[in-house]
């Protein structure tokens, strides 16, 4: 890679680590966002790897619900690792404009439902139904264009989730659906010793935004901060939008 490359890419895995150490979530949308200022969604994706599962783990099993989250939730996991698998096949098959375009999508909704404080309702009844539909879409989402789990958080969210419940349940979802999206793309070859080495570097940048993220967080300024990082990504997002169109 070449320098402004790599640059950018330990800035957007910066910029990703600081949202998660805010938030909890975000640092797949975050770095891939900013990835494809410079990167192919083929080259960017496997670099997530490491990143995603180092920084999903502790997550995943701090909380003391995570047998009960896997009892409950475990239809949404398998058909999120079904998806990860059609996704990355579609991920080296697709003409890359359409995948930037459900990217840039993906990253401006997201964004706008940030920004407008946007929260859907729904009943605990409806999950064996809704989650592995969520799960098939997510875990597809994930193998397209990298943004792991934004249906599952979005539906979370309309599950009127505890803070704890949520944050651990998402653990336990990047967790899996990062191990399957490794099995993945090394089935389609696109994760090698070499990518794996590279992203195992990203990790640096993405522990220390963590570690940033959560001063932030104790501050006055989180909230400003949160603001002009939607409006950003609301930016990254026209924008991919854009390159995939022209």
């Amino acid at each position: 890679m070449e320098l402004y490359v790599l640059v950018t890419v330990a800035i957007a895995f910066f910029c990703g680590g600081i949202v998660k150490g805010i938030t909890g979530l975000g640092l797949p949308l975050t770095s891939i966002a900013l990835m494809t200022i410079v990167l192919d969604l083929q080259v960017a994706i496997p670099l997530l790897i490491v990143p995603i599962i180092a920084t999903n783990i502790m997550q995943a099993f701090q909380g003391g619900h995570f047998a009960e989250l896997m009892k409950k939730f475990w239809p949404m996991l398998i058909t999120a690792a079904t998806g990860v698998f059609a996704g990355t096949y579609a991920l080296y098959r697709l003409d890359s404009s359409y995948l930037l375009i459900a990217l840039g999508l993906i990253v401006f909704l997201y964004s706008i439902n940030n920004l407008c404080a946007v929260r859907l309702r729904c009943s605990e009844k409806s999950w064996p139904i809704v989650s592995p539909v969520i799960g098939f879409f997510s875990g597809l989402l994930a193998g397209t264009t990298g943004s792991i789990g934004i249906p599952v958080v979005i539906y979370f969210q309309a599950l009127g989730m505890t803070k704890n419940l949520f944050v651990q349940a998402l653990g336990i979802q990047f967790l899996v659906t990062g191990t399957i999206l490794t099995i993945s793309l090394i089935r389609e070859g696109g994760f090698s010793t070499e990518y794996a080495t590279k992203s195992a570097l990203a990790l640096i940048p993405s522990v220390l935004g963590m570690f940033a993220g959560k001063t932030l967080r104790d501050k006055d300024s989180e909230e400003k901060f949160r603001t002009w990082l939607y409006v950003l990504l609301l930016l990254i997002g026209l924008n991919l939008i854009r390159k995939g169109l022209f």
